[in-house]
């Protein structure tokens, strides 16, 4: 997810939803938030064993951090 100006990962929202999804992901699969280093660029990375609950969870991350910038 590209931003602009400051990370969103210093946005508390944007940290609280991540916790969620984490939360969400328990026991069923990982998720997986880091900065690129070379562009202003939030890669979201997730796994799932359930498709459904993947597609929500990275969809509300990403929304996230859209909407922190």
């Amino acid at each position: 997810v590209r931003y602009e100006g400051t990370s969103p990962l210093d946005n508390e929202t944007v940290k609280s939803v991540i916790a969620d999804a984490e939360g969400e992901l328990t026991g069923k699969g990982r998720l997986v938030i880091r900065a690129s280093g070379t562009e202003p660029l939030i890669r979201v990375m997730a796994e799932c064993e359930d498709e459904a609950v993947l597609n929500a969870v990275i969809d509300e991350v990403a929304g996230a951090v859209r909407n922190a910038g």
